[in-house]
């Protein structure tokens, strides 16, 4: 069993297509991830495949797990038929479906009404496999449609990206406040300072004063200024 769709994209980073070059994976590796794509899938459920070869559907229980999409002959398989790597993948309905598409063992929709629930996973790589699925209703269509979407390490490495971003600036804005806080803190320490000096020289003054009127006063053996000097004086 091969990985699928393992050629890289143009459109992904060069980070990312570093990694897809350094992918080495064999049949146990993957039996291992579809293992763990039992129990932690995205989605699962019925989607009708159309074979490479024909023109014929064929009904496969699919499981997404990361950036795989495994697929089984039902949903009591434990092995994989096959898996659809889409890393590098666009998703979207197909407008039309081709000459005898009908899936085996349905009836066609009125009005045309099947076409909305096909959809397909193409990559821009030429000569890379392009495959096409469909869901019983437009709403199973839409949400493996979603989900194709998202399935990509280099969505979720933009997303870390922006994140990290996110939380550089945050810690910037944590620095920038304490230090801030810091200034501010410090201002009110000199000022509290500033203000226990000024209540020690207003106490002081106060003492001072108090004591004013004493080197003032006149003893009892003190003469006292007569009016007559104090007549002369004003002369």
């Amino acid at each position: 069993m091969s990985l699928t769709g393992r050629g890289q994209n143009r459109m992904l980073s060069p980070k990312m297509q570093r990694m897809q070059r350094s992918i080495r994976i064999n049949d146990g590796q993957l039996l291992g991830l579809a293992e763990k794509a039992r129990y932690d899938c995205v989605l699962a459920g019925h989607l009708y495949k159309r074979c490479s070869d024909s023109n014929k559907w064929l009904l496969r229980w699919f499981r997404l797990y990361q950036n795989l999409l495994f697929y089984y002959d039902s949903e009591q398989s434990t092995k994989p038929t096959g898996v659809i790597f889409l890393e590098g993948c666009y998703c979207e309905r197909l407008l039309t479906t081709g000459t005898n598409s009908q899936p085996n063992g349905t009836k066609p929709g009125k009005d045309g009404d099947e076409k909305s629930f096909c959809f397909g996973i193409m990559y821009r790589r030429e000569n890379q496999r392009q495959y096409e699925l469909r869901a019983d209703t437009v709403s199973e269509c839409k949400a493996w449609i979603d989900a194709i979407k998202m399935a990509s390490f280099n969505k979720l490495l933009l997303q870390k990206e922006e994140l990290e971003q996110k939380h550089l600036h945050l810690l910037q804005v944590v620095e920038s406040e304490k230090t801030a806080k810091w200034q501010y803190t410090r201002h009110c320490e000199d000022l509290t300072v500033e203000i226990k000096k000024l209540r020690e020289e207003l106490f002081t003054l106060k003492k001072e004063w108090r004591l004013l009127p004493q080197k003032q006063s006149f003893g009892p053996n003190s003469r006292r200024p007569s009016e007559a000097d104090e007549d002369e004086e004003e002369e």
